[in-house]
């Protein structure tokens, strides 16, 4: 019996109420799959009447400038 990975991705929530707004950071949902992740933020963070409503895979955001953490420890 072969064993099936169920390894979960964390994918950030971007939304904008109108357009022309801001694009903001609304929170974070775990899931298997961009299909499942953008599913789960509809029914997560349904609160509003979003205009537009993204969901970014956590490790495909590309920094061009990051700021080093409060608590990030020196020469790590």
């Amino acid at each position: 019996m072969s064993e099936q990975s169920n390894e979960k991705f964390t994918f950030d929530i971007f939304t904008r109420i109108k357009r022309g707004d801001d694009l903001v950071h609304i929170g974070t949902v775990e899931a298997e799959s961009s299909e499942l992740a953008k599913l789960y933020a509809v029914f997560t963070y349904d609160e509003e009447d979003w205009a537009e409503m993204c969901v970014v895979e956590r490790g495909q955001f590309h920094w061009v400038k990051k700021p080093e953490g409060l608590f990030a420890k020196k020469g790590a």
